[in-house]
């Protein structure tokens, strides 16, 4: 059971660095300041750059489903619960603290789910994608919300079972905006 547990966590901490990772360029992409910014380069490749935040964006989006599913046979943070619990590593207490924090989160994933399941993993028959998106009323702040607490909830678990935290310090940001500098650069020659 231990190596089981100690995957899962492996698995669960690349799914949360994964969102975040095409969080960032999704929203730099995204993000006003920026568009307007690098409006000559995103228009000079515009397929690129839209299939570029398109790609990033589901990316995103089938990293954060994976967190919360409700599946038994894959890995998900609700069975990580199950596995700790039986395990018996953490108190009790704090493991009815944890599973607070992963069903307030339960609102956010559902957004997440409704984009996921009936606009890019599948495409919904009964549902245009307008629909699909105000069913969602998903912001990108609700996304940052959701990694962010992802990996709290994460760190805690593994502080407690084996005072151990992940740091998660990787970022997108810096490299996504300096190959747009270098595309603005490269353009203006």
């Amino acid at each position: 059971m231990n190596d089981l547990i100690r995957n899962s966590i492996k698995e669960l901490q690349q799914a949360i660095t994964v969102s975040e990772l095409n969080y960032e360029i999704w929203w730099v992409y995204k993000a006003k300041e920026s568009r307007k910014r690098y409006e000559d380069i995103l228009y000079k490749y515009p397929i690129f750059f839209k299939m570029s935040l398109h790609a990033h964006f589901v990316a995103m989006l089938v990293s954060l489903y994976r967190l919360y599913e409700t599946r038994t046979d894959t890995i998900n943070l609700p069975q990580l619960m199950k596995l700790i619990k039986d395990e018996g590593s953490i108190p009790q207490q704090e493991l009815k603290l944890i599973e607070k924090d992963i069903f307030n989160l339960k609102p956010l994933w559902n957004k997440v789910s409704v984009l996921r399941n009936n606009l890019f993993a599948h495409r919904s028959k009964s549902l245009d994608p307008s629909s699909i998106w105000k069913q969602a009323q998903v912001t990108p702040i609700q996304f940052k919300k959701i990694i962010n607490e992802s990996k709290s909830i994460l760190n805690r678990i593994t502080s407690l079972r084996n005072r151990s935290s992940h740091a998660f310090n990787l970022s997108s940001t810096k490299d996504i905006l300096n190959l747009l500098n270098d595309l603005k650069r490269f353009n203006k020659k």
